[in-house]
């Protein structure tokens, strides 16, 4: 695994809600490269998945909690309330949003979610700091809104 990315402050946030949502304890122990695995789905595996198929709810929780770690990063970097927010229809797609006051700070759309998952943990921080990025970005350029 990669030891390095790992101690990214995108990928900390991310394991922190994990241990966070564990009611019985039972992360307490596990290591972060085991909690952070099941974000990474490379090409060769998506390939092996069918075009069209319903999450399951493990994914949907895994979406919920990367769109929670990039609300966690613009809180981060900006110090405002992020709250996310997603509206994932039953086959797989929908949006993710993050709310800041009353700014839709990040619009993201999510499709062919029973694919969820990133190449690598590069990838992940890239995506997740592309997101932050915009959220941060649309806080500085709104913030009465953002306050409101």
């Amino acid at each position: 695994m990669d030891t390095e990315n790992i101690k990214h402050p995108i990928i900390q946030g991310l394991l922190r809600l994990i241990r966070a949502e564990d009611r019985s304890g039972a992360y307490d122990t596990e290591l972060d490269e085991d909690l952070i695995a099941p974000f990474i789905v490379t090409k060769a595996q998506k390939r092996d998945l069918p075009m069209f198929d319903d999450p399951d709810p493990d994914i949907l929780m895994r979406v919920g909690q990367f769109y929670a770690a990039v609300a966690w990063e613009v809180e981060r970097r900006t110090g405002k309330p992020v709250a996310p927010l997603m509206n994932i229809h039953h086959e797989g797609w929908g949006k993710a949003l993050l709310i800041c006051g009353r700014l839709v700070a990040v619009n993201s759309h999510v499709r062919e979610l029973h694919r969820f998952g990133f190449e690598d943990l590069a990838v992940l921080i890239e995506k997740a700091g592309k997101l932050a990025d915009e959220g941060v970005a649309s806080i500085e350029k709104f913030p009465d809104v953002a306050e409101a």
